[in-house]
């Protein structure tokens, strides 16, 4: 039978190999630089001393290159006392949302997703209200410039960076009201050090989906659950919940709701009103 230092050890090597929320994690440019620079300047006995493993085995996360560099600022190895910091800050600017990668998938689009949203939308004077679970849209946002009018959201999100995976997507008639149940699908891809969006109009959502009517090559959206058939048409109505991946197909055909600037996403939608 395996024993649990076996265990700490696979579960190392899944983290190493995980892909998902592995974009979430700190990419340290600046102080593996400055790693690179003093590693082979001092003796590979005294780096083991120092941390218990070799050079090439140092890992960011275990705050191993950060002992390198302190060590070797110590030593007079690397001359500017005051570049660690640097390096740090520049790593941390870098990578901002990387203390997503602490939070559960539940928490990071419950909680964060609406949050960065609510930072890129909205200004002072609009209204932003986040919707209960039995709310058939996410977000209620009232820009000030509408007057009055709100623009209901269905957000999702994902880390899985570059084929980000949105799930769960519900459509615009599923309450089979009068009137659509959300204006705008927002989809929000997030990585360590960037953010993407893809904001669809409600009305446009069914010529992207396998509804039967779609062409083949321009389908984006599929059954979430269950065996692939076509969904959201008069034989299967509207409950089903969607999904897409963004892979280099999906990003070509949903070219024009794209947005990789998000200072520029706020008048992106308020253009569909």
């Amino acid at each position: 039978m395996p024993d649990w230092n076996e265990f700490v050890d696979w579960a190392r090597g899944q983290a190493t190999g995980a892909g998902g929320r592995k974009a979430l994690r700190r990419r340290w440019e600046r102080l593996r630089s400055l790693a690179d620079e003093a590693g082979p300047k001092i003796p590979p006995k005294d780096i083991e001393t120092l941390l218990g493993k070799p050079l090439g085995a140092l890992d960011p996360e275990q705050n191993d290159l950060k002992a390198l560099v302190a060590y070797a600022v110590g030593k007079g190895i690397i001359k500017n006392a005051e570049s660690l910091q640097a390096a740090l800050d520049a790593d941390m600017r870098a990578d901002p949302l990387s203390f997503l990668a602490a939070h559960s998938g539940k928490t990071f689009g419950e909680k964060y997703a609406p949050l960065i949203a609510e930072f890129w939308l909205a200004l002072d004077g609009d209204d932003w209200v986040k919707k209960g679970s039995r709310d058939f849209y996410d977000v209620g946002w009232l820009p000030k410039e509408l007057n009055g009018r709100e623009i209901r959201i269905e957000l999702k999100a994902s880390s899985e960076h570059p084929g980000y995976l949105f799930q769960q997507i519900r459509h615009p008639q599923l309450s089979g009201g009068t009137v659509p149940d959300y204006d705008v699908l927002l989809c929000l891809g997030v990585s360590a050090g960037a953010l993407e969006w893809w904001a669809i109009p409600a009305a446009k959502i069914d010529e992207f989906a396998e509804n039967g009517k779609t062409p083949a090559d321009r389908i984006v959206i599929t059954l979430h659950h269950g065996k692939r058939r076509p969904i959201w048409n008069d034989k299967h109505g509207h409950v089903d919940e969607g999904w897409f991946r963004t892979d280099e197909r999906t990003r070509n055909v949903l070219q024009e709701f794209g947005c990789d600037v998000s200072d520029q996403l706020r008048a992106k939608i308020l253009a569909m009103f």
